[in-house]
């Protein structure tokens, strides 16, 4: 429930029960206080937890507890709000909702409720035609709170709703009744969610009293944010939240990292554009030893299963004859492991094969390749098949792909994949940054199994030490938003810091100025020469020394050589040649020297 709904309920109960003190709400899982007891317990011997103290009697409390909470499926453990991130709570799941302890609500009958599980399940839906408001019909049906009906058809869920708990239990309707096909059987039925629940019509069920059936949005949860953990286990220990933290030193490495984005590949077959040698020589006289590659794991993995190493093998040689240091950023799934067929994440299906794919990656570079970046601008469309991937969709692709790599080799650095700036929040074209790293950092599994922060900061063509709203850029255009700027890592620490990250470094995997180009959507570059392109790559590496150091540890440039590719095809003012380092016949520009004369 959100804060201001709590402060109302407070002050309507006062008058009414006895003095209770309110208190905060925890902002850290150790502020959050014990459970206040009741002295009663049950063991569930169908999933073998135990549920006590108010847990207990807010289940006992519902008209059918087993229909409406389902069996408990985990211990009491402490987690972020979903509703009110930053604020943390002691909260049970069970199969169909989480039950949540609400300790400024003590002595009144919501110390403990549901979550506000539903509204978090559909957060990427409001979009969709169900999940827009309508006009009040002027029937009786509909919630002004919420812009959404409650009614008795095609699916009599107003009746059901009304007998079964009502407001309390399943909260208010965010959605029209929709069909949509169901996770457990396949099969499609009406359904409409509410902020606590989703209800289902099941018509052809022939015992009437479970024709209608409550989603199973606690199992849901537990699968999309918590597989594996000790809480759902109903024998292990479950660790407390100063066991999981990371108290260690800000950075896994030694020192700072430069580095230069480049592509690697091309360097075999008859290609001409292509010396890998002279680019690692280049890489390593500008002091710059670092080169980030993309892989794309569509071009290795067949479906057979075969795995064709080939250039890459090369690449990883190379790199190590040159102590060139190697950042691998893997993405792009093959198309026989995507939903739609398209080269975005891989479907549900397939994690376990790019689990597969990025151990066997890592077991044959162990030693050899320093570290790896699961994806790349996960918040954009176009790099997830023209969706938006989700967060929790996201998270749990990197947790299994971490503990592979990791299980193959321990020294091997995790970045979480770096997201594009951005303020758009639209399914089909991008989510905000900010709101991704939300939804990333809130997930406790997030510390435990990323050791770096991948971070994109879109630069456009202003400075580097400007910003938005206070110090904005010259102009003309790309102003008034704070993703259009380099600092824009300091929001992104803000978020860090608001879900106790501090110690978890930051590499900007991708920052740069581009100049003058050819790429609709890239105007921007023409207004800058080649000597300001040098000019603020340094401005931004000493900047980061003056006011990040301690956090921001690495910086990678985009880019290196993409103009000599470029060129090489016909086409020296595209955008990614613009944004390079050096010219399309290997030439240095202003940027390189600037960056090799740079003190490092």
């Amino acid at each position: 429930m959100p804060r201001f709904h709590r402060i109302i309920l407070l002050c309507l109960l006062a008058a009414s029960l006895a003095p209770t003190a309110a208190l905060a709400a925890p902002h850290s899982p150790a502020e959050v206080p014990a459970s206040i007891k009741t002295g009663t317990a049950r063991t569930f011997g169908e999933t073998g937890f135990t549920v006590a103290d108010y847990f207990l009697k807010t289940w006992n409390a519902a008209p059918n507890p087993l229909f409406v909470y389902g069996l408990p499926i985990s211990q009491p453990f402490i987690e972020e709000s979903i509703s009110t991130p930053g604020e943390y709570y002691r909260v049970q799941y069970f199969e169909r909702a989480i039950l949540e302890e609400n300790p400024d609500l003590a002595g009144t009958g919501y110390y403990v409720q549901g979550r506000l599980l539903g509204a978090a399940m559909v957060v990427m839906r409001r979009v969709e035609p169900a999940f827009i408001a309508v006009v009040d019909p002027g029937d009786g049906t509909f919630d002004r709170v919420s812009g959404h009906t409650l009614r008795n058809s095609p699916a009599p869920f107003r009746d059901f709703y009304a007998n079964n708990g009502g407001l309390r239990v399943y909260g208010r309707p965010l959605s029209e009744q929709t069909q949509e096909v169901n996770q457990a059987d396949g099969k499609t039925y009406w359904v409409q969610y509410f902020e606590r629940q989703r209800l289902e019509w099941h018509p052809d069920e022939p015992n009437p009293r479970f024709r209608i059936l409550l989603g199973l949005l606690g199992s849901e949860y537990r699968d999309q944010q918590h597989t594996g953990e000790a809480a759902f286990s109903p024998t292990a220990t479950v660790p407390s939240p100063a066991a999981v933290s990371d108290p260690g030193a800000i950075n896994p490495l030694a020192g700072f990292v430069y580095g230069f984005n480049a592509v690697l590949y091309g360097g075999s077959h008859g290609t001409t554009w292509q010396d890998r040698p002279r680019l690692m020589n280049l890489a390593m006289e500008a002091g710059m030893p670092w080169i980030r590659q993309q892989v794309r794991w569509m071009d290795l993995h067949d479906k057979s299963g075969t795995i064709y190493w080939g250039e890459l093998d090369r690449i990883v040689a190379d790199a190590t004859n040159r102590q060139t240091k190697l950042l691998l950023s893997i993405v792009a799934a093959p198309r026989w492991t995507t939903a739609n067929g398209l080269h975005g994440m891989p479907d549900r299906a397939h994690y376990a094969t790019f689990n597969t794919f990025v151990e066997q990656l890592a077991h044959r570079y162990a030693g050899r390749v320093r570290a790896y970046e699961i994806w790349n601008e996960q918040n954009l469309a176009v790099e997830n098949g023209g969706t938006v991937s989700g967060v929790a969709d996201y998270m749990d692709l990197l947790v299994g792909a971490a503990l592979a790599i990791k299980a193959a080799d321990p020294s091997a650095l995790i970045v979480s994949g770096a997201l594009a700036s951005t303020e758009t929040n639209w399914p089909t074209v991008a989510m905000s940054d900010l709101r991704y790293y939300e939804g990333m950092f809130r997930d406790a599994r997030f510390g435990q199994v990323v050791d770096i922060v991948g971070v994109h900061p879109g630069a456009h063509s202003n400075p580097p030490e400007s910003l938005w709203p206070d110090k904005p850029g010259p102009g003309p255009n790309f102003l008034n938003s704070r993703e259009f700027y380099f600092r824009r890592v300091e929001d992104v620490r803000t978020l860090m810091l608001k879900h106790g990250l501090a110690t978890k470094p930051v590499w900007v995997t991708e920052f740069g100025w581009a100049t003058t180009n050819t790429t609709p959507g890239y105007e921007y570059g023409n207004q800058l020469s080649m000597e300001q392109q040098a000019d603020y790559l340094v401005r931004a590496i000493q900047y980061t020394h003056t006011h990040h150091s301690g956090w921001l540890t690495g910086m990678f440039v985009w880019n290196l050589n993409f103009a000599i590719p470029w060129k090489a095809v016909g086409n020296p003012l595209h955008e990614q040649a613009a944004f390079g380092v050096l010219n399309g016949d290997w030439s240095p520009r202003p940027a390189y020297t600037a960056l090799k004369n740079m003190p490092k």
